[in-house]
């Protein structure tokens, strides 16, 4: 730095404003300037320059009130006044000032002038992953990183402010892996844009395989004074969740930093890149053994920086259009990181101190390990913590300790609790043994993952089962849950008769022994059993007794919950009843149907329901496909609420799991009935595609079979999604208790005459039953 720089940098700090980080740079310009490689004039020009700034920084504010209050020509005439007799660098700087002042100013009047203030911009969140989540992307072994910033405040000032303040520092980082192409941005700076060209922006990196992780300097893991300190921990945090294949043989990441202060182009991050090197290719050689880092400071004419620009900017603005842009992207609390929240984020941090891991932590990685790819850095981690056990005596005990914790307190989902307990077996020494009740929790899991993944076992079954009656006198409301979800595994693969014993057993016994809850429970899954056997008339009293059951629970939102839940499978046996006249005449018992309905969803007309339920989303799924069901059971009497639902076809939302299928199946034969054939037949393909998920079992992959069945029956023609002989062969196997003969017998009614709605309801209530359809 030549002592002209180091004099007007001196200035320029000054007059920014006494930060710790200004106050930082001031400190060593001073000491630059005394260190005896300069002339001796030059320390008193750079004390001078610093008080110049100071002043220069108090003008600065008085001149924002000017402005403010009396508007540019005033705020130019005080200018003038005030500084006729003082350095010139106070002019300048303050005309530099005027000039941003104006341009914000116009920036706020193009934003004013807009006609909206609600953001275009969408995404989804999808089976709780966001699409643009760093562990999202696919692995690469090269990358291309861009960190921006919001805020002014990165040192300890930022902690007293609150968590929306503006001022907050936070820090973005954009991840692109080679080969993703996207436009340059040529210049753009969200501060200056109009909110429809910042949602333009955003929108594109939404669009794009491309990641995203952010953190407030307020998040308790960044220790850091200075802005350079928070940016190194992004690094850092973005590269431990960096998708690079294990194995590789070699891996290039280049990191580009917007430049800041002091910190510019000329700037050497040498000892960054080999501190980052080292640290990475010890922590994890399989993915960083090779690795190489490429570390510098870019400036806003970087073709890339408008994307990570638009991210920070809208994370930082206060503005309402930015707060609904933020909030309609779901970036935060998926990619953009709130202060204090704990996340799965914070887990890689965790992951690269030495020593074990927290009992919390070690429950949270096997939760997180559930859903890493195979050879991930995460079950890798969690395999090494199994092996560096014999080093920390009573941590086993510690982490068993976690899991009964989570189990007396409900804390859990089956998936993470299998994973956590299997772990705990996985890595017991011959002193460790599983208690019985965690035994049958790991039945439990490893029997509903093998549902999950399409396959059957005898011995699963046999097993949890076998926990069951040995626990059923030492943990009884245990073994009852275990039961529950035993049967649900079991009716999935077509099996409504095989727990029909134990349940009747559970039934006789005082009800405190299985628990209120668990007992209504078993009250409501008798009833769901003897429909799904085509019995829905007398499925309804044990429905009703398991309504006065859940009626009893002391808990209002558990009562409402599981109460509405059993009165939808009440009303769908009621509709199975009237449709395959087990209760007299179907016209009969219409009316109570659709009056039990209404009181369903509150009391309100049908054409109502239709209108509400056409704008619901993934939450309300169930109760969609209720009434959908009704509207298609029941054209004639709700031949109007038909009508709305089709009107409000624009504000149907989608989902990929059940019972989205059907409810995609319903709305294609209410479009088929109102002549819109076209807009029909996307609609039964999608019910179908989503079925046919990877992400699916085999219970969703005959639904998808008999779906195309239906198609020619609603004469949709769906090309050549036509009914598969290699599909009926697979689910011969893999679903031996599926109404095989009754899908036959369907196809072959479907291709030999026109079927009556009544009797494509009954085919489909043959094929799909009870709640199947």
């Amino acid at each position: 730095m030549t002592d002209n720089d180091l004099i007007w940098n001196t200035f320029l700090r000054a007059a920014w404003g006494a930060t710790p980080e200004h106050l930082r740079e001031l400190k060593e310009f001073e000491e630059d300037a005394l260190n005896g490689r300069r002339p001796a004039d030059v320390y008193p020009q750079v004390v001078e320059a610093r008080a110049v700034g100071e002043q220069a920084h108090g003008l600065a504010q008085a001149l924002a009130q000017v402005f403010q209050d009396s508007g540019e020509t005033a705020a130019r005439n005080w200018i003038d006044e005030k500084t006729g007799s003082l350095d010139r660098r106070i002019g300048k700087n303050l005309n530099h000032e005027l000039g941003k002042m104006l341009k914000r100013q116009q920036t706020y009047y193009r934003r004013r002038d807009e006609p909206q203030d609600r953001s275009s911009v969408r995404t989804a969140v999808v089976e709780g992953q966001h699409r643009n989540s760093l562990r999202q992307q696919r692995p690469s072994t090269n990358w291309s990183i861009y960190i921006d910033e919001t805020g002014s405040n990165f040192d300890e000032t930022a902690q007293g402010l609150p968590g929306s303040d503006k001022a907050v520092g936070r820090i973005v980082a954009l991840a692109v892996p080679a080969g993703t192409d996207m436009l340059p941005t040529r210049g753009f700076h969200a501060a200056d844009g109009t909110s429809s060209e910042v949602d333009a922006m955003l929108q594109r990196v939404l669009d794009a395989a491309v990641g995203i992780l952010g953190f407030s300097v307020q998040d308790h893991t960044s220790r850091h004074r200075y802005w350079v300190g928070h940016v190194v921990h992004l690094i850092r945090w973005t590269l431990l969740q960096l998708p690079v294949p294990a194995g590789n043989d070699g891996c290039k990441v280049h990191i580009y930093i917007e430049k800041r202060g002091s910190f510019n182009e000329r700037t050497s991050l040498d000892i960054v890149r080999h501190t980052l090197e080292s640290e990475l290719s010890a922590r994890d050689p399989q993915r960083y053994g090779h690795l190489e880092l490429d570390l510098r400071f870019m400036d806003k004419s970087n073709p890339m920086n408008g994307y990570v620009d638009a991210v920070a900017f809208t994370w930082g603005s206060p503005s309402s259009a930015s707060k609904d842009r933020l909030e309609k992207s779901l970036l935060l609390g998926h990619c953009l990181i709130d202060a204090n929240e704990t996340s799965l984020h914070h887990l890689y941090l965790s992951l690269n101190q030495h020593g074990p891991l927290a009992p919390g932590d070690w429950y949270a990685l096997c939760t997180a390990a559930t859903s890493d790819p195979e050879g991930g850095f995460l079950s890798r981690a969690l395999d090494r913590l199994g092996h560096d056990l014999q080093q920390h005596p009573g941590q086993w005990e510690r982490y068993l300790a976690e899991v009964q914790t989570r189990l007396h307190t409900k804390q859990y989902s089956l998936p993470e609790l299998g994973n956590a307990i299997a772990w705990l077996q996985r890595h017991a020494d011959k002193t460790h043994t599983l208690p019985g009740f965690l035994q049958l929790q790991l039945s439990s899991s490893n029997l509903a993952l093998a549902n999950h993944q399409g396959r059957i076992s005898r011995e699963l079954s046999l097993s949890c089962l076998k926990w069951i009656k040995q626990l059923r006198d030492e943990v009884p409301q245990m073994a009852c849950e275990a039961l529950l979800r035993l049967n649900s595994t079991l009716t999935n693969d077509f099996e409504f008769d095989a727990l029909d014993q134990e349940i009747e057993d559970w039934l006789e016994q005082p009800v405190a022994v299985a628990g209120l809850l668990n007992y209504g429970k078993l009250q409501s899954t008798k009833g769901q059993l003897l429909a799904f056997r085509g019995h829905a008339r007398q499925a309804l009293p044990y429905f009703e007794e398991a309504l006065s059951s859940f009626a009893r629970l002391s808990d209002p939102a558990q009562a409402m919950r599981e109460s509405r839940q059993t009165r939808a499978y009440r009303l769908i046996a009621m509709m199975d009843a009237a449709v395959m006249r087990e209760s007299g005449s179907s016209a009969a018992s219409t009316p109570k149907i659709i009056t039990e309905m209404m009181q369903h969803f509150g009391d309100r007309e049908p054409e109502c329901i239709s209108s509400q339920i056409a704008h619901s989303a993934q939450a309300d799924r169930f109760d969609h496909h209720l009434w959908l069901r009704a509207m298609v059971c029941f054209p004639h009497a709700l031949a109007e609420a038909r009508e709305a639902y089709l009107k409000q076809s624009m504000h149907w939302q989608t989902g990929q799991d059940h019972p989205w299928p059907l409810i995609y199946t319903y709305r294609a034969w209410l479009l088929r009935d109102a002549g819109r054939t076209v807009s029909a037949q996307q609609q039964l393909d999608n019910a179908i595609n989503v079925c046919m998920s990877l992400d699916h079992g085999p219970t969703l992959v005959w639904m998808a079979e008999v779906l195309r069945t239906l198609a020619p029956a609603l004469a949709l023609d769906l090309g050549n999604e036509h009914p598969s002989l290699a599909q009926r062969e697979y689910l011969q196997k893999r679903l031996p208790l599926a109404p095989h003969a009754e899908l036959t017998a369907f196809a072959r009614a479907v291709s030999g005459q026109t079927i009556s709605h009544a009797g494509i309801l009954a085919h489909l209530a043959a094929c799909l039953p009870f709640n199947f359809h």
